[in-house]
Parts: C-alpha cells; sequence; structure tokens
C-alpha cells in the first residue's frame, strides 16, 4: 500500500520563489512563518524539558508569569495581517492552549487568512478550542508514553491524564478538517524506550495521521540511549512495517538525531532561515528562531512599546541581520541546520550554468 505523505519536507521554500527573489537581492520582507510562545505557564511537567528545567539551556526571561498580553497579541496578528505573513504555529515555552485569550487569539489568526497550528500536550484540546483547530493546517501534540503509567512519570501528572489525552485525540480525528494534519511527537528516552510499537500502535487505533520519533537530546545522547538504541530502532520498524499506509505515517527521525546531535558549529556565515521564520515568545522578545528563544544572544528586539512590523523593519534590525554570523553565533544545536545548507547551496549556485540540470 502506498505510504502517506507527511508534512515535513526542507523544500518548502522553493515554493515561495518571491522570498526567494528578495533574499537573494538582499531586500527584506516579512517572514513568512512566525511561532508565537503565548504563555509559559504549564500544567505538565516532562522531565525532559529545558524551558521547565533549564537544564540544557541558559534561559532568559522564561518566568511563568511572563505571557503575551491580549492588547499586544492583537496588535500582533494585525501586523502579520498587513505584512503578508503566511502561517502561524503557537508552541511553547508553555502549554498554549493555557493562554485565556487563545480561543480569541486563534479566531483572529484564522478571520485573516493566516495559515493555523499548534503544538500542545492534548490535555485542552476539546471545546471551543478543539473547534477552531479543526480548522487548522496542523495539530501536533506533544506524547511520550504507550501506558498511563510511563505518561505520567516522565510528565510529573496524574494517572488519570493519560486516558483523558487519549480520548481528546480519538475525539479530535473525527472533529478535524480532512485538510488538517493531526501528528504525535514521540521523544524517545530511559522511561519510554519499551513502548515504542506500544504507542504507535495506539496512535494509529485514535485515528492520528502520524507519529514522529525524536531522540531525547542529552550533554552526552550515545551513552544515554547506548542501553536501548537498537531495542527502539526494531520497534520503530515494526510500527512502519505494520500499520503505516495511506491514512497512518510514521516518521522516523530518532536514527538521524544522534549525527545531528554532534553539529554544534555551523560551517556556513548566513543564516538564510532568519529571514523566513522568526519567534516571538512570552516575553514579549522577537527571537532568531526556536533554539535561541528566550536566549541573550537570540533577542532581534523588543516589542512592548513597538510593534512587531516597526521591530522587523527597523534599521537596528537590518543592522543586526546584515552582521549576524551563523559560524560565530550559533555553537549549538540548530533545527534548521539542513535547511541553511540547502539554501546557502542554492544561493551561491553559479547563474551561467543553471540550465544545464
Amino acid at each position: 500500500m502506498e505510504s502517506k505523505a507527511t508534512p515535513y519536507s526542507n523544500l518548502k521554500i522553493f515554493a515561495h520563489p518571491q522570498k526567494l527573489q528578495s533574499i537573494t537581492e538582499g531586500h527584506r520582507t516579512a517572514p513568512l512563518y512566525v511561532r508565537i510562545k503565548p504563555t509559559n505557564k504549564c500544567n505538565h511537567n516532562c522531565n525532559y524539558c529545558h524551558y521547565a528545567s533549564g537544564q540544557y539551556l541558559d534561559l532568559q526571561g522564561q518566568e511563568n508569569r511572563n505571557q503575551i498580553p491580549w492588547e499586544k497579541m492583537q496588535e500582533i496578528i494585525t501586523d502579520f495581517a498587513e505584512m503578508g505573513v503566511k502561517a502561524l504555529t503557537f508552541s511553547g515555552g508553555g502549554e498554549p492552549l493555557l493562554y485565556p485569550h487563545i480561543t480569541e487569539a486563534m479566531k483572529l489568526i484564522l478571520d485573516n487568512h493566516i495559515d493555523l497550528s499548534i503544538i500542545t500536550n492534548g490535555s485542552l484540546l476539546r471545546g471551543e478550542a478543539a473547534e477552531l483547530l479543526a480548522r487548522a493546517k496542523w495539530v501536533r501534540i506533544s506524547l511520550d508514553a504507550g501506558t498511563r503509567e510511563t505518561y505520567a512519570q516522565i510528565r510529573g501528572i496524574s494517572l488519570e491524564s493519560f486516558s483523558k489525552v487519549c480520548a481528546n485525540l480519538e475525539n479530535f480525528a473525527g472533529q478535524k478538517n480532512k485538510e488538517c494534519e493531526l501528528g504525535i511527537n514521540f521523544v524517545v528516552n530511559q522511561e519510554n524506550a519499551g513502548e515504542i510499537y506500544q504507542a504507535g500502535k495506539l496512535m494509529h487505533d485514535l485515528g492520528v495521521n502520524h507519529i514522529k520519533y525524536t531522540a531525547r537530546m542529552t550533554n552526552n545522547v550515545d551513552e544515554y540511549h547506548r542501553d536501548f538504541k537498537e531495542d527502539v530502532i526494531e520497534q520503530i520498524k515494526r510500527v512502519k512495517k505494520e500499520l503505516q499506509s495511506d491514512r497512518f505515517a510514521v516518521i522516523n527521525l530518532y536514527e538521524s538525531d544522534f549525527d545531528l546531535s554532534a553539529i554544534f558549529e555551523r560551517q556556513y556565515t548566513n543564516c538564510v532561515m532568519k529571514e523566513i521564520v522568526t519567534v516571538i515568545a512570552a516575553d514579549c522578545k522577537v527571537y532568531y528562531c526556536h533554539d535561541k528563544a528566550y536566549l541573550k544572544n537570540g533577542i532581534i528586539g523588543d516589542i512592548k512599546e513597538k510593534s512587531f512590523q516597526d521591530v522587523w523593519f527597523s534599521p537596528e534590525t537590518t543592522e543586526k541581520f546584515n552582521s549576524f554570523d551563523a559560524s560565530k553565533e550559533c555553537r549549538h544545536h540548530c533545527v534548521y541546520d539542513d535547511r541553511n545548507i540547502l539554501l546557502n547551496t542554492f544561493l551561491s549556485l553559479n547563474k551561467n550554468h543553471i540550465n544545464f540540470i
């Protein structure tokens, strides 16, 4: 049976030739895609979350009290519509569905014909929020267990929480538009390594569209995963062999994560992605990317007293972008590294020979 096409691809930017042309010409335009972290409050306490523990990043301004004021959120979304921003994801930080104005914000996004998505733990995926997200482009649930005991252990919550999230998932799978992709992000760790197949089977049976397996990142990721890595890989292969179809995709990033974990230096100076994707966090600061959110050296500007549009197109921001050297500023994990390599290769093509394909 033919496999389901997944929403993950490094080639999406090539569907936006005008943006590529503006980058080639050195003309700054609006970002295509923005991630907003509306609140730092969360109802889970995942033991691998660097926002909760601070164990992997020296975070600045991530205090739980931070959230974007509703007046500012309205201004931000209005700016997006005026600027031509194409898509928006609500994520954490904290749990975005805990943001007190999340339904009003989602309505405003949809009314302005901006593509909507969310990354959530799924505990509040019901009621009006679910009705609105049924019209989103994608909804991704962070879920990392096949049993309620492991789920409660990893997330520091009650045993009853697992069945409630599973019920929310099943209900939403039957409620959402066909075009809305419902996916699971499963972070493999020591606690859940024996439940890879079990979780995949459960998510398939609940009606989700895909499950993506990734590795928990630590200071020594190879040593951390050594005792269970091969068993995890075999379980992922079993999920794919038995369950993958045109309805359900199995995305194995677990194995490739070990290669990426060792890349903490950039071999290029130009971060092309900073012109394409940006992040607005709960502290009302704009950051270069998700990996630099809440880091002091990741700040583009502060929108407490200025609009996003004013900050994005300010001379100060343009100067920051022009002087940004990824080989010096980005000595850490980079989720966009492969896309930057691809884009830098594209932008450096010898134009005299581009017709000789």
